[in-house]
């Protein structure tokens, strides 16, 4: 959860102080290996990911600062020094020998940002990657046109199918070929050239997000979901139809580049239904549906378009390109499914990018600014900022999540909106009570983080956990079993209850036991204890609706006699 406006306004900002916000509750900040090759690297170059890691680490709107690792598949400049903080990258890095290893104890995700083409991973590393997927770790992957990055990606599960490994021209090869370039480049510049350098100016490419649109239409209405990973501070994931201003605020913007690759959605059903083989493995690649029970892939998260004129790089004139859209981001949620491995988490969520020029210094540095020394993104940067942000969130482990959803619940319990109900209402396990205070956090949380945030965190709670993840899947929007009027009054008693036990581990704000937990001692028992009674909290939400819709019945039929 991107909960720091919630944190700001909470009493645990001035208890704590904004700055060591960054380190709240050490056991939630995600454990985040970096891997790249090639030329990429970690400085402040043009092909260095500097500013992408200031941007998921130190910026000031980062809520919860990701525990990172470095490495390099070759040699690299070492160390680094980004936001304040130090990194020894590893060099010549290898999945199955890394010390420590690559597995979900170690680390909660990946993210492999690829230049080298051909085959690169070794079939232990491979096994070792799949292995991590399968266990629940999450997954971020990209390269950039032809080739690039297929050395890492190309043949990982699910990942091979979500994204263009070859294919995709650089605009070099002969016609008709080269028409294929992907070019996003949208400025001439003030030569009123295409230049490959414009891909560097403070002016990025429009993208246009795939929303998931539900409902009958016409006079019967729609619902609209924009993804989890383009959702901008006070946007809400759902939105009805009457209310255009609701999509003003959606992200919608990326860096341009004159050579991108592209992203797939993965509908085929040989895709679906085929095993992975791959490196001496052999399982079924995409796993059945925890609801309805059919496999399913990945989806276009985000279109963008090309449609470059012809463009100046180096000393070559590349052709005009043929018009289209096409998928710019891709993403497979793991959480839907069951789970690949006995005893383990459901499998890790993936996402793949286009291209890295989405990250890399050279496409985001002319959009933004130095002042006294600080660097200054610019409005559509702070965009692709919290699209990063976004990401690091969503892919965490579907058993780490529970984690997030405590530090909001901590938060809300001292803001000051709440903490009047709190002492009014006084024991808020009793149903009536944890009903009233629920439906405050509801109202709270949604107004900080955005409609529907709510919801999220009941959902992320239940699937924590294999025995409650069944509730989840029952409450969550991508089920039918239950309307929306029914979900929000079952999230109200269920947070309800969860933060009637935050209460009573954290009597007061400078308690020695809260402090003490706080730093993250005690913290997994807390979330253990929290995650339990919002389960039992479901089916407790679920019978008072019954019992409301039984009284209802009964007075309609005393109507109609």
């Amino acid at each position: 959860m991107l909960f720091r406006s919630l944190f700001e306004r909470s009493l645990l900002a001035e208890r704590f102080q904004i700055e060591s916000s960054l380190l709240f509750l050490p056991r939630c900040r995600p454990k985040i290996l970096i891997v790249t090759d090639g030329q990429l690297s970690y400085t402040t170059g043009g092909f260095g990911l500097s500013r992408f890691i200031e941007a998921i680490t130190s910026h000031s709107s980062v809520s919860l600062r990701p525990t990172l690792t470095l490495a390099h598949r070759g040699t690299t400049t070492s160390p680094v020094t980004i936001g304040g903080t130090t990194y020894t990258v590893q060099q010549s890095f290898n999945f199955a020998t890394a010390t420590p290893a690559v597995n979900v104890s170690q680390y909660d995700q990946i993210w492999m940002f690829g230049f080298n083409g051909g085959s690169g991973l070794g079939n232990n590393e491979i096994q070792a990657i799949a292995n991590f997927m399968n266990a629940g770790g999450g997954v971020f992957s990209t390269g950039d046109h032809a080739t690039l990055g297929a050395a890492m990606g190309s043949r990982l599960p699910r990942v091979r199918h979500m994204r263009e490994w070859a294919a995709v021209p650089m605009g070099t090869e002969t016609l008709p070929t080269a028409l294929s370039r992907i070019d996003t480049v949208v400025n001439p510049g003030a030569n009123n050239l295409y230049e490959f350098s414009d891909q560097g100016d403070a002016i990025p490419q429009r993208i246009y997000p795939n929303y998931s649109v539900t409902g009958p239409g016409g006079a019967g209405g729609w619902t609209a979901r924009i993804h989890p990973l383009l959702l901008l501070p006070g946007s809400a994931i759902s939105r009805a139809s009457g209310n255009p201003a609701l999509f003003s605020n959606d992200m919608d913007v990326l860096p341009d580049h004159p050579h991108e690759s592209e992203c797939y959605a993965v509908t085929a059903a040989a895709t679906l239904n085929g095993n992975y083989t791959e490196a001496g493995m052999n399982f079924k690649e995409f796993p059945v549906a925890a609801v309805g029970g059919a496999r399913f892939g990945s989806d276009i998260v985000a279109y963008a378009v090309s449609g470059g004129r012809s463009v100046l790089n180096g000393v070559t004139w590349k052709p005009p390109v043929r018009p289209r859209m096409f998928g710019v981001v891709s993403a497979y949620d793991g959480h839907r499914a069951n789970p690949l491995v006995a005893g383990a988490a459901r499998p890790g969520r993936i996402a793949c990018d286009a291209t890295w020029h989405h990250f890399v210094n050279v496409n985001l540095n002319g959009m933004g600014a130095m002042v006294a020394g600080v660097f200054n993104p610019d409005a559509n940067l702070l965009k692709i900022y919290r699209y990063y942000q976004n990401m690091v969130d969503w892919l965490q482990p579907s058993n780490r999540r529970i984690c997030w959803v405590f530090a909001t619940l901590a938060a809300v319990r001292f803001h000051p909106e709440l903490l009047e109900d709190i002492e009014v209402l006084g024991d808020l396990s009793k149903p009536e009570s944890a009903e009233v205070i629920g439906q405050g956090v509801v109202a709270l949380v949604d107004a900080e983080m955005g409609a529907g945030t709510a919801e999220r965190m009941v959902i992320d709670a239940l699937r924590s956990d294999e025995g409650s993840a069944a509730l989840g899947d029952k409450l969550s929007m991508d089920s039918d079993t239950l309307d929306a009027g029914d979900r929000i009054g079952v999230v109200a008693v269920t947070l309800g209850r969860g933060l009637a036990e935050v209460v009573k581990a954290l009597p007061d704000i400078n308690d020695a036991r809260s402090i003490k937990l706080l730093s993250g001692e005690r913290h997994g028992a807390m979330e253990a204890a929290a995650q339990k009674a919002m389960v039992g909290a479901v089916a407790e939400g679920l019978k008072r609706k019954i019992e409301r819709l039984n009284v209802r019945v009964k007075a309609l039929k005393a109507v109609a006699g």
